[in-house]
């Protein structure tokens, strides 16, 4: 663990309680329905089908449904529907080889600001891979993250998750004046997640304890997003608020005393947070090519912001890249 200052263990009662209220209300909540001739249409096309999945999307430039069914005979396939109930597509769901599952892979040219002092703005290529497989997903972009799903429908959603941050956060050879601070480990969080859609707006709140034995600090994650599509582009705007535990604003911009010089104090931060917002912007192009577009903003509670090592109050990300969906 990496020694910056000794402090007592946080209590996460209250988190924990106030996760599974809001996962137990949740559950309560009615079922969103697809539309009763959307799903006429689909029965008559596959009597007796069972309809799994449903979410908004674009085909050929237009606004459709996508809706994942299994037939009788245990057969999946992807019905697409136009705004008017109208089948435009059918097709089985066959999954990677071997595996089985989507998969969506991408590469990208990323702008970022950093807030840490002394480190300039670059551009630098970045990658992102989405992965789902029944109740199973992996998204790594910034951070690899993995989620299981235990329960989930149209409207709510429960299931454990882990992440591990692919950046973590600075570097001491990332500029002169970070240099003497100690090395960012690789960090490894577990927990879980749970969602509620309505209107198509979706809800989450995420609840992380670190796993590696770094710093031992929680991390509370409250994310708002909506999506819809507008000629032939998809839009998802999202904004989220962050809370990190003491111990964990500590470990990523603390100064301890070991690290301390004539002008770089000790600093021992307590819990703070993190407000982003963002808007992810997709656009199919051909075959199974799209362009995807994304930028974020995030600003910091007055414990980041006043850390030694800090010396911006926001940060920004822009990104431009071509993903494949297999």
């Amino acid at each position: 663990m990496r020694a910056k200052h000794v402090r007592p263990t946080h209590q996460t009662a209250t988190f924990l309680f106030g996760f599974l209220l809001f996962a137990g209300v949740a559950t309560f909540a009615n079922a969103g329905e697809l539309p009763i001739a959307f799903e006429e249409t689909i029965l008559q096309r596959f009597p007796g089908a069972e309809i799994n999945k449903t979410r908004q999307d674009t085909w050929e430039g237009q606004p459709v449904t996508e809706v994942e069914i299994e037939t009788r005979d245990g057969d999946e396939y992807e019905v697409i529907l136009s705004a008017g109930g109208e089948i435009l597509n059918v097709e089985e769901e066959k999954g990677l080889p071997l595996i089985g599952g989507d998969l969506t892979i991408g590469l990208a040219a990323t702008a970022e600001r950093d807030i840490f002092k002394d480190i300039d703005s670059e551009i630098e290529p970045s990658y992102f891979l989405v992965y789902h497989n029944g109740p199973f997903h992996i998204v790594a972009y910034e951070d690899l993250n993995v989620k299981f799903d235990i329960y989930d429908n149209d409207v709510f959603a429960f299931g454990l998750n882990g992440s591990m941050p692919l950046d973590p956060g600075y570097h001491p050879d990332d500029s002169d004046y970070l240099k003497g601070m100690d090395e960012l480990d690789t960090l490894y969080y577990a927990g879980a997640e749970a969602s509620i859609t309505l209107a198509g707006v979706e809800t989450s709140l995420t609840f992380l304890q670190d796993v590696s034995g770094e710093h031992d600090g929680q991390q509370v994650d409250l994310e708002v997003g909506y999506e819809w599509t507008a000629a032939g582009f998809i839009f998802h705007p999202e904004v989220s608020l962050t809370w990190m535990s003491a111990d964990m604003v500590d470990y990523l911009y603390g100064v301890g005393v070991h690290e301390a010089r004539p002008d770089r104090p000790a600093y021992a931060p307590d819990a703070s947070y993190e407000a982003s917002a963002q808007l992810l912007i997709r656009r199919p192009i051909f075959g199974n090519f799209s362009i995807i577009g994304r930028l974020e903003a995030t600003t910091y509670g007055s414990e980041i912001t006043d850390s030694p090592i800090v010396e911006e109050d926001y940060s920004f990300e822009g990104a431009l890249g071509v993903a494949y969906s297999f």
